[in-house]
Formats: structure tokens, C-alpha cells, sequence
């Protein structure tokens, strides 16, 4: 019987796993899980902000179908993604004598699925890894494709692996408890699909902002699994970003990540970050004769509907281009940029001059 809060299948080099997104669904979760073959004792990694409900919440559905679960909890921010703590993650795990067959389970933000899915892949050599986010970002990026990192002090996800997870199950009730700016930066993710993949989602969003922000359950259930199916398409055309595909889904990161780093990750949420990067991109495609105003305008007041960000006043725009010059897509010691041709449709391209990137980079930081 076909599973109606199926968003996407991702099909990998390994097999391929179900995306799901509905209203409520974590109730029912230790039956899925028992369904892929998770048994007991599984490990879930999870943060002090969602340890309560939804930790404990996943953690019941799972005793239901019998399946034993203990929880490590970990700080929020993206200060986690250490290596100090994936390997205080690694002694808790030998201390309960984890065995390769035994599941870790990610439940929150895109800063946990990143840490516990590293963790996943490196301990014992890769155990399975399911993905339960609890963040609108989460949802409809991080969670789905298997990129799995911790941070260096000099930037993003620098170390970290390709590792798919055995599923992805969101539960959309879950985003009714998010502060008003978690939620923003989470649909800035899905609005970038829109302008890279599909403009009539585009579309979706221009007519929906509010009921969107207000997270009414059919709308932002409907949005989220069609965002979702884009990543899940994307990624299973291009799994390890060899193909010149799935980079398309770094539109804003370039700038946006070089902010997130130079600001030392204080003060943007990721979502804000890459909001900035694409008004930086849009600025740029511009200049070289690729868009309009109008199409630059148009992402502008979508964005600013959301209340995100659309520059950086007093960021040091030297901070942020030294930040980007240890982007991991730079070939050759020159950024790749993922720009619009057209609302719906993006190009890459490392022929950006220099000294336009570092006048937009200013223009967003006076």
C-alpha cells in the first residue's frame, strides 16, 4: 500500500531510502523503523532544545514496537559540530557496547543530523543512520542527500563523508514550535529550490508567505514535500557532487557560509547566511547580464516577506572573503558560483571576476 506522507525515494549508489513528511507522524514512527529493520538498542542523538518533547517522543515510539533507545544529548548551535563532541559521542557509544548493526537516530536540527550522521559513518566503520529532523532547514536540505561533517575553526563541514541515512522522517508538526526566525531561516532553504530548480514554486511561495510563517498543516506539509523531492532528485542524479548537479544547491552558501565562519557562527543562522549569499548571487548575475531587476527585486521581497536577511551591515568584508577562499568547491583558488539564468533555472560559473565579488561582498556588508 503506497504511503501517503511519501515525499521522495532517494536512489544512491548503495540502494535507495524512503523521504517522508507528515502532520503528527513521529506517534508512529517505531513501526516504520521496525519496518527497515531497526531493532534494539538504537542510539539517538539529539540537542537540550529538542530532547523535550521530541526526543523523548521518538524514543517512546520506538519502545512501543519494542525497540530499546538511549539518548545522548548534546548543546544546540553549531558549536557542536567538534570533534570533541563525536568523540565524546564515540565513548558513550563503547561504554554501551554499540555494535555495528545497532542504529544511531538523529533527531533535531541540521547541526545534529550532521554530527550523529559523521558519527554514524566513522564508528565501527559505518553503522545505520536514520534522519528525523525537527527544523524547517533540516527538512528540506540537511537531512536529505547524506552529507555528514564536524567544523573546523577555519570553516564550514570541512571534514566529513558521503553516508546515506536508511530513511528520512519529518514530522511537520514538529516546526508549529519554532520561533518565528528558526522557521524563516528553514524556508529559505526551500525558497532556493524554487529559484534553482522550480519557479512554480516559486510561485507557491509568493502566494502563501503568511500561511506558510503561520505553519497551517496542509500548505506547509504540501511545500515541504515538494522542496523535499527537488533535494531528493537532485541528489539522486548527482549522490557525490561529481556531475555538476547537485552543486546547483549551494545557490547562496558561497557568501553565505563565508559569513556563518567570519562571524564564527554567532550571529546568522544558516537559513540567514544563505539568504544574504543569494541576494549577493542575484547582485552578481546581474552585473554580468544574466537577470533583470525584476528578477533580482522578486527575490528580494520574497525573502524579506519571510524576514530574512538581505545584507550584513558591519560584517568585515575581508573576514568573509578570506572565509570564502576555504570554500570546499573552489577549484584552482577560485570560487564557483551557482547563479539564475532565470527564476526555475541556475547555472555554475567560475568566470566571476574577482573584483565583482569582492564589491558585491562590500555592497552586502556596508
Amino acid at each position: 500500500m503506497a504511503d501517503p506522507d511519501l515525499a521522495a525515494e532517494v536512489h544512491h549508489s548503495g540502494g535507495s531510502y524512503p523521504v517522508v513528511a507528515g502532520w503528527g507522524i513521529i506517534d508512529g514512527l517505531g513501526q516504520r523503523l521496525a519496518d527497515l529493520g531497526v531493532k534494539g538498542p538504537a542510539y539517538i542523538i539529539t540537542d537540550e532544545n529538542v530532547m523535550n518533547p521530541y526526543g523523548r517522543n521518538v524514543q517512546r515510539a520506538m519502545q512501543k514496537e519494542g525497540i530499546a533507545a538511549h539518548c545522548f544529548v548534546i548543546p544546540s548551535g553549531e558549536f557542536s559540530k567538534s570533534f570533541e563532541l563525536a568523540q565524546a559521542i564515540f565513548h558513550w557509544l563503547v561504554e554501551r557496547r554499540a555494535e555495528r548493526s545497532q542504529a544511531i537516530i538523529a533527531v533535531g536540527g541540521g547541526v545534529v543530523g550532521d554530527l550523529a550522521g559523521f558519527v554514524a559513518a566513522t564508528f565501527l566503520r559505518g553503522v545505520p543512520f536514520i534522519q528525523v529532523p525537527t527544523s524547517m532547514a533540516a527538512m528540506v536540505d540537511a537531512s536529505i542527500g547524506g552529507k555528514v561533517a564536524v567544523n573546523l575553526p577555519e570553516a564550514k563541514n570541512m571534514v566529513g563523508a558521503f553516508y546515506q541515512p536508511l530513511g528520512v522522517f519529518a514530522d511537520v508538526q514538529s516546526l508549529a514550535t519554532l520561533r518565528k526566525r528558526e522557521l524563516a531561516e528553514g524556508w529559505a532553504e526551500a525558497i532556493k529550490h524554487g529559484f534553482i530548480l522550480d519557479a512554480n514554486l516559486v510561485d507557491v511561495f509568493e502566494e502563501h508567505a503568511e500561511a506558510l510563517m503561520e505553519v497551517q498543516p496542509d500548505i506547509s506539509t504540501e511545500v515541504i514535500r515538494r522542496s523535499m523531492a527537488i533535494k531528493a532528485d537532485v541528489v539522486s542524479q548527482d549522490e557525490r557532487e561529481t556531475l555538476g548537479i547537485r552543486i546547483l544547491l549551494n545557490y547562496g552558501h558561497t557568501i553565505g557560509h563565508g559569513l556563518e565562519s567570519s562571524t564564527d557562527y554567532g550571529r546568522f543562522l544558516h537559513g540567514e547566511g544563505v539568504s544574504v549569499g543569494m541576494m549577493g548571487a542575484a547582485y552578481i548575475a546581474r552585473e554580468m547580464g544574466m537577470i533583470s531587476d525584476d528578477l533580482v527585486d522578486r527575490q528580494r521581497s520574497l525573502l524579506e516577506r519571510f524576514n530574512l536577511p538581505i545584507h550584513a551591515t558591519g560584517v568585515s568584508p575581508e573576514g568573509v572573503l578570506d572565509a570564502m577562499a576555504m570554500d570546499k568547491k573552489t577549484v584552482g583558488g577560485t570560487n564557483r558560483f551557482v547563479l539564475l539564468e532565470e527564476a526555475g533555472k541556475a547555472v555554475v560559473r567560475s568566470d566571476v571576476p574577482r573584483d565583482l565579488v569582492e564589491a558585491t561582498v562590500r555592497d552586502l556588508t556596508k
